[in-house]
């Protein structure tokens, strides 16, 4: 009766590690890395605008009467099975980025919609080594450095610092990205409004610039990112 207590006990208090044999830690950690950039999950931090909304997805299947259950079947489908038929973007007409298939496989694909099935519109914020798993958040001030300024892309819709700062007069700002979504880097404020080449999978979007001391914004200029959240203060002295 001791073990059963101490396995009850166990079970409780990881209950958001572990759904039904579902790693919920590896599968959040999954959706940042692979999934966030496209898809909007709250929980997870993701501000995607290329795919679907996933919290808005599940209060629609909510309404329908679906449980959190049959939600995770249809978003691991979808992984496996992703919709193959071109869509355009209904604001700009341009063609949207297709979604691969298998783009996570086996039992990571599975972890991952476990982890969207219990996240999506569920409100508070994920707890414990939950709310470690994945990162993806900017942190720390990138400076320049002989006359070059390094901001790369982080995970999803993210840069991997939240500022910058540099020195007055001609600076170069350049971008590794090293995700197989299109991002670069721009620059604009106090008369400046620079953009840098669309670079994927580890391509280098940069920019030349004459910065006077002041403020301005580095952020990303493809359709839909910096409305996501994908730019940053840059501090000029």
């Amino acid at each position: 009766m001791l073990l059963l207590a101490g396995v009850a006990v166990v079970a409780l208090t990881g209950c958001e590690l572990k759904d039904d044999g579902d790693n919920l830690v590896n599968g959040k950690a999954l959706f940042v890395e692979d999934c966030s950039q496209c898809h909007t999950l709250a929980r997870a931090g993701a501000q995607g605008v290329v795919g679907p909304n996933l919290d808005e997805a599940w209060q629609r299947s909510e309404k329908d009467g679906l449980g959190r259950s049959t939600y995770e079947g249809v978003v691991h489908r979808q992984i496996l099975q992703p919709n193959r038929g071109a869509q355009n973007d209904p604001e700009t007409g341009k063609p949207l980025p297709v979604m691969p298939a298998n783009i996570v496989t086996g039992e990571d694909a599975q972890d991952v919609a476990a982890y969207v099935a219990f996240a999506a519109a569920r409100p508070g914020d994920d707890q414990g080594r939950l709310a470690d798993a994945g990162g993806g958040k900017p942190e720390g001030t990138a400076e320049a450095k002989g006359g070059t300024l390094s901001i790369p892309v982080g995970v999803g819709l993210a840069y991997k610092f939240a500022d910058a700062e540099a020195p007055a007069g001609q600076l170069t700002i350049e971008s590794v990205n090293d995700q197989p979504t299109e991002h670069n880097i721009a620059v604009d404020g106090g008369g400046v409004d620079e953009k840098g080449d669309v670079v994927t999978d580890g391509g280098t979007s940069s920019i030349d610039v004459d910065l006077k001391p002041g403020e301005y914004s580095f952020y990303c200029s493809v359709d839909g990112h910096r409305a996501a959240g994908m730019e940053g203060k840059l501090t000029v002295k």
